[in-house]
């Protein structure tokens, strides 16, 4: 099966965020619903006979069990397409775009209803994932990348949806396999929230030698 067109890939996960913020939105009549159920689910049924089984990835479509060339990324949605924060070919990505400025990863977001948790604000937990994220981002562009050991997310204030939201995250130091990384979230230049993370290098590599051979996973440890 040939990888999917990029272009292609990126404008209908574009259309479907359309169809997700009307359809959380939608005040519209039973019939109108109705008639707009009937052509998804046709969509679906296009769609569905085309559907990858997977193991599924971030950087390409499915995982080949390679991690290829890791050098420190700058533009983290073409490196990530696949991402449910950043990916443009995720419709479940709000996206948030980031960008690489003085080692930094910097990124602005607009949240819609779709991922409203108390009224007018933006759910903790997508909050959490934004910065589990952000900081991965981070540890990526400062070639100390790894997996999530442990995130604490401080809420300052509520994060209101349909607002941008700037968030900033870096690496704070590095302690052998641990990486240590900060970030900020804020909306009208106030703090709404805070998190700081620590990331393990290598893990990616242990859990999959662990998933391809667990007998021998266990046997080493």
């Amino acid at each position: 099966m040939p990888p999917p067109d990029p272009r292609a890939a990126e404008r209908l996960a574009a259309a479907t965020r359309r169809v997700i913020d009307a359809v959380r939105r939608s005040q519209a009549p039973a019939e109108a619903m109705d008639r707009a159920a009937e052509a998804l689910e046709r969509v679906a049924r296009e769609l569905e006979p085309h559907a990858h089984p997977g193991p599924f990835a971030q950087r390409s479509l499915v995982w080949d069990g390679r991690f290829g060339d890791f050098e420190s990324p700058t533009d983290l949605a073409r490196f990530f397409p696949y991402s449910p924060l950043v990916g443009p070919r995720n419709p479940l990505a709000p996206p948030i775009a980031f960008e690489v400025r003085g080692g930094r990863v910097h990124g602005r977001v607009r949240f819609g209803a779709a991922y409203v948790g108390p009224p007018q604000c933006v759910h903790g937990g997508i909050i959490a994932a934004a910065f589990d994220e952000l900081l991965g981002s981070a540890n990526l562009v400062g070639e100390v990348g790894g997996m999530t050991g442990t995130l604490v997310v401080r809420y300052r204030a509520p994060t209101p949806i349909d607002e941008e939201i700037e968030l900033e995250g870096w690496v704070e130091r590095v302690e052998g396999r641990k990486v240590f990384a900060r970030g900020q979230m804020r909306a009208r230049g106030a703090l709404t929230a805070e998190a700081e993370g620590i990331f393990i290098q290598g893990s990616m590599e242990r859990l999959l030698a662990a998933r391809d051979d667990p007998a021998g996973s266990a046997a080493a440890s």
